[in-house]
């Protein structure tokens, strides 16, 4: 299949470098973007274009958003569900209607920069060594003012039809399963969906630095044809 990497906050289509070539080896083609427009909706907008130039109803891809992203893909999705054959969320997960990605992110200077690496929890930066720390410094792109705290407005329930698979890393698949079973508010568009699958990754928010063979492997397991019932 082919396979849309959709890049987190601050990061551009080279943070997937090191994960393609596992799904490249499975057989799909991989196209990683950087993401582009001032606004939600302007890169929502920039992602939809991009389904209707490589994707047909009859050859739909799959669209895979890390973190900030992950939102990003759904709400593509929900624009073209037509378009997209399953959803892959690293480490993400959309957010129910009105919701946003985090609008506790500081603005400074009228973009949202990288924040302090003290601002995040132990579970998120687990792996992320004072090398891969130094990395993410150099190659962080800061986040229009706007994209973290725009909300979420879906028009299609088809998109609930959309197989997705969550890999989890933060917080153990197990949990997640749980707090989908228990239908928490912050879950609706993952309770909603009809063909969910939660997978787990002991590593922390950045997995495709920290493991990133992992992490393609995983996507590959995700996306391998389920097997068919006996008669």
């Amino acid at each position: 299949m082919h396979v849309i990497l959709v890049p987190g906050f601050w990061l551009d289509a080279s943070a997937w470098d090191d994960v393609a070539p596992a799904l490249v080896a499975a057989g799909h083609s991989v196209q990683a973007i950087t993401r582009s427009g001032d606004s939600l909706d302007a890169q929502v907008a920039s992602l939809v274009e991009l389904l209707d130039e490589v994707a047909t109803p009859e050859k739909p891809v799959v669209l895979a958003g890390h973190s900030g992203a992950g939102p990003i893909a759904y709400l593509a999705a929900d624009r073209r569900p037509a378009l997209v054959a399953h959803l892959l969320y690293v480490d993400t997960f959309p957010g129910p209607e009105g919701g946003c990605v985090n609008d506790e992110l500081p603005v400074v200077d009228g973009v949202v920069p990288l924040p302090s690496w003290y601002v995040w929890e132990a579970p998120t930066v687990r792996g992320m060594t004072p090398e891969l720390r130094e990395a993410f410094e150099r190659r962080a792109i800061p986040e229009p003012a706007a994209l973290p705290s725009d909300p979420f407005h879906y028009t299609d329930p088809a998109r609930h039809r959309i197989p997705a698979t969550v890999i989890s890393c933060e917080i153990p698949a197990a949990e997640l399963v749980q707090m989908v079973n228990e239908h928490h508010v912050w879950a609706a568009e993952l309770v909603a969906t009809e063909d969910l699958a939660i997978l787990g990754l002991d590593t922390g928010h950045w997995p495709m630095f920290t493991a990133p063979r992992e992490l393609g492997a995983l996507m590959v397991q995700a996306l391998a044809p389920k097997p068919i019932d006996g008669p």
